[in-house]
């Protein structure tokens, strides 16, 4: 007898259909089975990340073209940009016309919000570099990650096809170094924007 093939989507919504049914029926022993969600949010924030590392890697070294690249982020730069404009464009519309929340408080019988720590643009800049791409990448921090991941990414189209093996192999951060030294020289001005303490 042939086994009836699941899709990963209908298996999704089958379990969601267990999981109501057990919380309908037997309450109790669905809040037993809490430590099961935790740990598949975990597993599933585990692999976030190495996902975006090896596709951002192997998109970006794959095409071996610094230009093609370029064009190519380019392109996505003024897509993500109209998209944006326009999802901003459709939510501010919604907004003024259907005014949703409008007489609910909010507050909770508070009075006073806590507003949130804005930051300057150069503060923002300093933070997109992380101090290390492990500590980065274990905080959770993906623009962080996701700008470490291009810098890395271009180094190895920098490497080359011809060399990347042997490179790789005798120092795998020999062109990432090389190109860390080229901006040794704006060093000293940056000595002096650091605080002294």
């Amino acid at each position: 007898m042939k086994l009836v093939k699941i899709s990963p989507s209908q298996k999704i919504f089958i379990g969601m259909a267990v999981g109501l049914l057990l919380g309908v029926v037997l309450p109790a022993f669905a809040v037993n089975l809490e430590p099961l969600s935790v740990i598949f949010i975990r597993l599933v924030k585990t692999i976030v990340l190495p996902i975006i590392f090896a596709s951002l890697v192997v998109g970006i070294a794959g095409h071996g073209d610094i230009k093609a690249v370029g064009r190519m982020g380019l392109k996505a730069i003024i897509y993500f940009e109209v998209i944006t404009t326009f999802a901003l464009g459709i939510g501010l519309l919604s907004v003024n016309l259907f005014k949703p929340g409008d007489g609910v408080n909010i507050l909770g019988g508070r009075e006073t919000i806590v507003a949130g720590k804005s930051r300057s643009f150069s503060e923002l800049l300093v933070h997109m570099f992380p101090d290390n791409f492990f500590d980065a990448a274990a905080k959770g921090d993906l623009l962080q990650v996701v700008v470490f991941t291009v810098i890395f990414a271009i180094a190895l189209i920098m490497i080359g096809e011809k060399k990347s093996r042997s490179s790789i192999s005798a120092n795998p951060s020999r062109k990432p170094c090389s190109n860390t030294r080229r901006l040794s020289c704006a060093s000293p001005p940056s000595v002096w924007g650091r605080p002294w303490r």
